[in-house]
């Protein structure tokens, strides 16, 4: 693997060198703190099943449209 190297004022060097767990390498850290590119919502996908999702689905309209019949109208 290849490798590059970087500048960094000496605070963030530090900061870094304390974020670093027992084991891991800069790199590692660095990898660890930016964490994925994947959206972090992603992993939450397939956790409800379907009945659950129409449940919510239907709760979350209900509730919208209490919302909106509770504000007066701006006309």
């Amino acid at each position: 693997m290849s490798s590059k190297t970087i500048s960094l004022k000496e605070e963030t060097y530090e900061r870094l060198r304390r974020a670093k767990g027992e084991g891991e390498s800069f790199s590692d850290v660095i990898d660890r703190l930016l964490g994925d590119d994947e959206h972090p919502l992603y992993g939450l996908v397939g956790l409800l099943a379907e009945d659950e999702a129409d449940r919510l689905r239907e709760r979350s309209r209900a509730f919208r449209e209490e919302a909106n019949a509770s504000v007066p109208s701006m006309r």
